[in-house]
């Protein structure tokens, strides 16, 4: 049996090959020399996939801290305003919707949507008066801020350790 070597070049989208004997040539086999290459489509990341799986996870968490956020203020919310949960799933909903049960303010039914956020015209004003007045809020207001804050939890790109953060006592006491 004769001696032979196979040489392989593996790339990203191709494998080249070669035979060659001791003497460092290319053999032949029916007429042929044994070389050659094969070219393919380069070969795809599982990026895309992860970016889809990641996002789905990342929405269905979203969705568990609402109810789970929903399920906490519940209770207290029921002696305040019974509906106010059922208005606020149904707000996205057009006015000419058949299914739409609740019509006009959605927010507050003693107060207009439209005095509301003349008030506040983003969630950040109502977040940032929660943080600064010294009064006494509505608890749907505070549930507002806080599924804002749930909803949306910030990002993580600054490198800031937790140590550096000074804890100070505060008294919630809005139930």
């Amino acid at each position: 049996m004769e001696r032979y070597h196979i040489g392989l070049d593996i790339g990203t989208s191709s494998i080249g090959w070669a035979v060659i004997g001791d003497d460092f040539k290319i053999k032949r086999k029916k007429g042929k020399n044994l070389i050659g290459t094969r070219l393919f489509k380069e070969g795809n990341t599982a990026a895309e996939r992860r970016g889809f799986r990641t996002q789905r996870r990342r929405l269905n968490r979203r969705k568990w801290r609402l109810k789970l956020l929903e399920e906490i203020f519940d209770p207290y919310m029921a002696e305040v305003d019974e509906y106010f949960f059922a208005r606020l799933k149904e707000s996205n909903l057009s006015p000419k919707d058949s299914n739409k049960k609740y019509l006009g303010s959605l927010l507050f039914p003693d107060v207009s949507d439209s005095n509301f956020y003349d008030k506040y015209p983003t969630i950040y004003h109502l977040r940032r008066d929660l943080m600064e007045k010294d009064k006494k809020f509505d608890l749907r207001e505070i549930y507002l801020a806080i599924h804002h804050i749930v909803k949306y939890r910030g990002n993580f790109l600054e490198k800031v350790p937790a140590k550096n953060y000074k804890n100070m006592e505060h008294q919630l006491d809005f139930f």
